[in-house]
């Protein structure tokens, strides 16, 4: 934006000048350092008419600083067509300039900045005080006038259209011809009007008449923006110099436009002098930081600084930007309260015609949600990557086809399985859920597999292996969450299945045709709600080649459609059947297919589920 408005401000004709509400100038186009002949200077307002040398319309009368046009902008008023003397070391002959001023205001309507466009009138002036000495002089120079001019001659208490310039005719499109000599009250009946009144003002009043207006022109039609300046020229003349700023207009409300988006934008503005002091700072500042920009203007950015970045990367930003290259980094600041927040800054170095560096201005985006989010998701991540490494993908145990899967709602998961053979040729099915899925959940389940893997290699009893799990979990969970689990343990010489069950979903024994010959229920209250609660396992179960061991989690059992219909232990057991002739993998496969199409793919807890075929003893 403000690369944008520099180039507008350097395209314009006129002189533009803008400073903030300390008088100190932020922005000064080679138009205004060409016409005044001094460039900006770092000083204060009571300094500005010994420097740039500012008199009266005589020439002769010091202007008072206090009363220039920018420095009464600064106070709240609004200025047009205030005309001074300039004369300095650069101007000895002195120039005339035409200066209009107005505040700038935030959205609170408190005075920000001041704008101050100046146009070198020299010649207009001179041309006025040569026509005030001889008209054959204005007759020689008039009709060659930049600016449209019109001659009223005051007769019979009225005032004739009496002659006009080539430019006046450019801007008519030729069609003044068909007014030359006529009557003022017939060009404008409402003597009320803004220009009979401002002619008979000029003449009556023998001064000079300025005003700024929309005209639509009588000869054409067309509406333009003017700049009308009435000259008294006696003893009877009143020159009307009609200036077309109609472009001017148009630029002076982009700059507006500008000035308005750089206030109104999301992201953070500042701009500092070279030596690094604040000197303006938008409201969007505010918001990041929680410092108010009275607060800011006047310090440097370490007023920011968070301790998170070290020397050499302060050091590499200065001595690119004072290198004159803009500076891109992703930067750690501290607000008011130093709550750390994160930016995209770009610092970019404002020079002058010469190629000077002046300033900087550096734009803050605030992405500290998107920096969090990606630390949420590398976590995440990391932990996913974790636990998939936890889950035993590598089952062999001779005479058995064993496999498992888990398919996790969010990116980690909160169920469990696991296979842990024993040293005497035994080994354990355990199968488990966490309350909740995500990343919590995940590390509870990892806790729970340390634990479990520890406790069956020192005992042999399903019930006593869950009672010391549950007692280390109550210690270490809150009320919030606990872990339902059901335990086997395989006994290959005798052929037995013993297991105990903590509030988990049942599990089951298939015969060869698919049909279920035995449920493992497991009806006990879950682990971690309540310390001493005894676990004991059921009655063992005989096993035979061509048995399926069906092991799940209620992921699959209590997957539902958006009516909140489930697919059911009856329906798993069915797709098992349908496909008991593949290996235990691919049933599995199957089976989370056959899940996935019921639910149309919306799923919202962990699917787990583990397979035992077995085979031979």
């Amino acid at each position: 934006e403000y690369d944008t408005l520099k180039a507008i401000f350097d395209n314009v004709g006129e002189g533009v000048i803008v400073a903030n509400k300390d008088g100190n100038f932020i922005l000064f186009n080679s138009a205004a350092e060409k016409i005044l002949g001094v460039g900006p200077k770092d000083i204060p307002i009571a300094d500005w008419m010994s420097v740039y040398g500012c008199y009266y319309e005589d020439k002769i009368t010091p202007f008072p600083s206090e009363n220039l046009p920018l420095a009464r902008a600064l106070r709240g008023e609004s200025i047009s067509g205030e005309i001074i003397f300039i004369k300095n070391q650069e101007r000895p002959a002195g120039i005339y300039i035409l200066v209009s001023s107005w505040p700038i205001r935030d959205k609170n309507g408190v005075i920000s900045h001041a704008i101050v466009i100046i146009r070198d009138m020299t010649d207009s002036k001179r041309d006025a005080e040569k026509l005030k000495h001889s008209e054959e002089r204005l007759k020689a120079q008039f009709k060659g006038l930049n600016t449209p001019t019109y001659v009223w001659q005051h007769t019979d208490n009225d005032f004739i259209l009496v002659d006009y310039n080539d430019a006046a005719e450019v801007l008519t499109e030729g069609n003044i011809k068909k007014f030359l000599g006529i009557k003022l009250s017939k060009m404008y009946p409402n003597m009320w009007d803004e220009i009979p009144t401002d002619i008979w003002r000029c003449f009556n009043e023998k001064k000079i008449v300025d005003r700024q207006m929309t005209y639509q022109f009588q000869s054409n039609g067309k509406i333009k923006d003017l700049d009308v300046r009435y000259i008294y020229i006696p003893p009877d003349i009143v020159l009307a110099h009609t200036e077309d700023v109609t472009a001017s207009k148009e630029a002076e409300k982009e700059l507006r436009k500008l000035s308005n988006a750089v206030e109104q934008t999301a992201d953070a503005i500042i701009i500092c002098r070279k030596n690094g002091v604040i000197e303006y700072a938008n409201q969007a500042i505010e918001k990041m930081t929680d410092y108010r920009i009275e607060e800011i203007i006047g310090q440097t950015p370490r007023i920011f600084k968070s301790g998170h970045h070290n020397r050499n990367f302060y050091r590499k930003l200065w001595n690119t930007i004072l290198s004159g290259k803009p500076f891109k980094s992703t930067i750690a600041n501290k607000k008011k309260n130093g709550e750390l927040y994160w930016v995209q800054n770009t610092i970019t170095p404002m020079k002058d015609p010469e190629g000077n560096i002046t300033s900087f201005v550096s734009v803050m985006k605030d992405i500290t949600e998107l920096k969090r989010q990606q630390e949420r998701e590398l976590l995440l991540n990391v932990a996913s990557e974790i636990q998939q490494g936890l889950y035993n993908s590598n089952i062999s145990i001779p005479g058995f086809d064993i496999a498992g899967a888990n398919y996790p709602a969010d990116a980690t998961s909160g169920d469990y399985y696991d296979i842990i053979p024993t040293q005497d040729g035994h080994f354990w099915i355990a199968m488990g859920d966490v309350c909740g899925h995500g990343i919590g959940s995940a590390l509870i389940m990892a806790e729970t597999r340390a634990y479990l893997r520890a406790f069956t290699k020192t005992e042999s009893d399903p019930g006593k292996v869950l009672t010391l799990l549950n007692e280390e979990l109550v210690a270490d969970l809150n009320p919030y969450h606990y872990v339902t689990l059901i335990l086997a343990k395989i006994d290959t010489n005798r052929h037995v299945l013993e297991y105990a069950g903590a509030g988990h979903v049942p599990a089951f024994v298939l015969n060869a045709s698919g049909e279920v010959v035995n449920v493992l229920r497991s009806e006990g209250i879950p682990l971690g709600f309540k310390s001493g609660e005894l676990f004991h396992k059921n009655e063992s179960i005989e096993i035979t080649p061509n048995n399926i061991l069906v092991f799940l989690t209620d992921g699959v059992t209590e997957a539902h459609t958006t009516d909140f219909k489930e697919f059911g232990a009856k329906r798993a057991i069915s797709v098992i059947k349908r496909y008991r002739q593949s290996d235990s993998s691919e049933i599995i496969k199957h089976l989370y297919t056959e899940i996935r199409r019921f639910i149309h793919n919306n799923q919202d807890d962990d699917i787990t589920a583990l397979l035992c075929k077995v085979s031979q003893f």
